[in-house]
């Protein structure tokens, strides 16, 4: 008896009991235990944050604190660990912010471009030294209407 009762948990945690919509949900989730999207096709955040964004390794490296050769692995298929996932998170969020006010393709460029809002520092300067809150202070208030 037992017995029957271990191997049924263990097939209701499989997922083998769930409903059909509930398989389709589950088949369809990520793949990453650690929250980063990777589909079945193995294309991870930080892939879409190059494409989309028109991003360097380098340009990712240094906004997620991660080395080059890391970088390389993620774009690959490679899933971050639990920390670099966080920060992934976040750099993306802020990316979709920014969307709002700088067309997406020039994102790239302008991480790199001096900014006097920034002191003169670029914006990947500031990201580097942990100064998100300035970016985000700047979307809030161009959001607002305030030019600065």
């Amino acid at each position: 008896m037992k017995l029957g009762r271990k191997t049924g948990a263990r097939k209701r945690a499989s997922g083998k009991f769930l409903k059909k919509a509930s398989r389709a949900k589950l088949a369809a989730a990520p793949a990453s235990a650690n929250g980063i999207g990777f589909d079945r096709a193995g294309n991870s955040e930080v892939r879409r944050l190059s494409r989309i964004y028109h991003l360097s390794n380098e340009a990712l490296s240094r906004v997620t604190g991660a080395s080059p050769r890391t970088v390389a692995y993620w774009n690959a298929g490679t899933p971050p660990q639990r920390s670099s996932a966080q920060k992934i998170r976040e750099v993306t969020r802020l990316f979709d912010a920014l969307t709002d006010i700088i067309d997406k393709k020039v994102i790239g460029q302008w991480l790199q471009k001096p900014n006097q809002q920034f002191d003169g520092s670029t914006p990947l300067q500031v990201m580097e030294r942990g100064e998100t809150d300035r970016l985000w202070r700047m979307i809030w208030q161009l959001r607002e209407g305030h030019s600065g």
